[in-house]
């Protein structure tokens, strides 16, 4: 035991050596995702659009459902946006769960500055309590009240549009927009992108602040895991199926196998809901025999897979 011990580090430091040329890579991030993001998520909009289990199971009813929303579909015809062929990819930066309005959302895609310009400006005459267009510098903001609170959105060139709840922010990122040179993450948030492939339709990259750690460990079931995690990362492919992978880092194969635990028990919480519904009963326990959890050293993998076959099969049943 203490011989297999004492061989870890030198093991350890043989892995990172070997993998340190693929680790250092991970996805490109957007260059106006902010330094002191702890969050991101980015979204392949056009990618999941393009899909053939978008194409065939949502695309239709997505379109029926703007249709019937009028005062969607009339901003939408002001603004020269069509939702389904002008947006490309949304990335959501945030600084952390205890950093609400550390939070931009860069939307690319194909926009017409002027034509929103003009819908906004007859908008804002309208309804000034919600819309109000501000200038800062060379910087034309909107000022958007939602729920009470206010949102900045700006444009940051023709094709990218910048919204935070924070002015700052939002005034930051225009600001930056001329580099284009690639975000540079902290060290926390670079090493979860490590771990991150970054061609998903939907990928993420979260560090476990001090501040998460010291709220999971308020609670009974997470107090010793809490303290041991490092982050989470993970992806959602849409083809003509949908394969979702999360893995959640921890320090040592003590918590993960703890926390894997927690997983599993979870999942058989859901197996027993399932069995209320008698009509759907078989279809639920075949979508969670799809729900893999298992610990891998330090790193809890949780997959699910959802075949084409068995999408059409819940289709169906849910008519």
């Amino acid at each position: 035991m203490q011989t297999h011990r004492k061989l870890w580090p030198g093991a350890l430091a043989l892995a990172a050596l070997c993998a340190a040329p693929a680790l250092a890579q991970g996805p490109t991030l957007d260059p106006l995702v902010p330094a002191d993001a702890e969050i991101v998520v980015t979204v392949n909009v056009r990618q999941m659009l393009d899909s053939p289990l978008v194409k065939k199971h949502a695309l239709k009813e997505m379109k029926e459902a703007l249709k019937k929303n009028e005062q969607a579909n009339q901003t939408m015809k002001a603004i020269g946006l069509d939702p389904f062929k002008d947006v490309n990819t949304v990335v959501i930066a945030g600084g952390g769960a205890t950093a609400a309005n550390k939070v931009l959302v860069v939307v690319r895609g194909n926009f017409d500055p002027e034509k929103i310009q003009t819908a906004a400006a007859e908008e804002a005459k309208k309804n000034p309590d919600k819309l109000k267009i501000l200038k800062e510098g060379d910087t034309r903001l909107y000022e958007i009240q939602a729920e009470g609170k206010p949102a900045y959105a700006a444009f940051a060139d023709k094709g990218t549009l910048v919204v935070s709840p924070s002015k700052p922010y939002a005034l930051k990122a225009v600001q930056n927009a001329g580099k284009r040179a690639a975000a540079k993450p902290n060290k926390g948030l670079a090493q979860a992108l490590s771990k991150v492939n970054g061609k998903e339709s939907v990928w993420l990259a979260v560090v476990i602040t001090d501040e998460m750690k010291k709220q999971l460990e308020k609670s009974p079931m997470t107090a010793n895991i809490g303290p041991k995690l490092e982050s989470v990362t993970g992806g959602v492919n849409v083809t003509d199926g949908l394969k979702a992978n999360i893995l959640v880092h921890t320090t040592d194969a003590t918590a993960a196998k703890e926390l894997s635990k927690l997983a599993i028990q979870g999942k058989s919480f859901l197996a027993i809901a399932a069995q209320n519904d008698d009509k759907r009963a078989d279809l639920y326990n075949e979508m969670l025999n799809n729900l893999k959890i298992s610990a891998n050293k330090s790193t809890v993998d949780i997959s699910f897979n959802l075949s084409q076959e068995l999408i059409e099969k819940a289709a169906k049943e849910g008519k």
